[in-house]
């Protein structure tokens, strides 16, 4: 009898061992991962920096922003006469260069 509970008693401990080994082994599958879908997000965002590191991309963010480059102009298509009087006036009230420059770095005023 005492033989059969001892038997019993590591059975016991044994199963409960196992229980804690496969809990830890998902464990470890699941940092796994999270690990493997946070490298993919550095990995994206490594190369998203790397794409705004580009002229083109800044170029780009700037004509976003209004501003043409050097030996660059802004052509305006007329479809109508009753559109020249706007676009006139529209050139015309445009705010300078340096206040777009003042706008954008200190914010409007």
């Amino acid at each position: 009898m005492s033989l059969a509970l001892a038997g019993l008693v590591l059975a016991a401990a044994f199963v409960g061992l196992t229980v804690q080994g496969n809990a830890i082994a998902r464990e470890i599958a699941g940092y796994r991962s999270d690990l493997v879908a946070d490298q993919a997000q550095h990995d994206a965002l490594e190369a998203r920096i790397a794409n705004q590191k580009t002229a083109d991309y800044v170029q780009q963010k700037a004509r976003d922003y209004g501003y043409i480059g050097a030996n660059e102009s802004l052509i305006a298509v007329q479809r109508d006469g009753q559109a020249s009087d706007a676009l006139a006036r529209t050139a015309n009230e445009a705010p300078s260069r340096i206040a777009r420059w003042f706008a954008f770095f200190f914010g409007s005023r």
